[in-house]
């Protein structure tokens, strides 16, 4: 959605990886790691619902984390793991 890309520079991305018609795909979420490049990026849509030939949940954080600048900031979280998010330094 267009909406997506007129944000006032988020500190953190939700950050949808899912290869799906029912979410980002791999062009979009590349798309919006590149329009808010110190954006850190919390993927979701991945390894979080036990059926693994069913795409929408299935994204691969490395195919993303191959391609997007600044990779060190895309985080992988495991279902459950707390993240903190500390004040920027901006």
């Amino acid at each position: 959605m267009p909406e997506h890309f007129d944000l006032t520079d988020p500190d953190v991305i939700l950050f949808d990886i899912a290869d799906s018609e029912w979410h980002f795909t791999i062009k979009g979420a590349l798309q919006l790691a590149e329009r808010y490049p110190d954006a850190l990026l919390i993927c979701s849509h991945w390894g979080t619902v036990d059926a693994p030939d069913f795409t929408p949940f299935n994204g691969d954080p490395e195919i993303i984390k191959a391609q997007i600048k600044n990779p060190e900031r895309l985080i992988v979280l495991i279902p459950g793991e707390p993240f903190i998010l500390s004040k920027s330094k901006k």
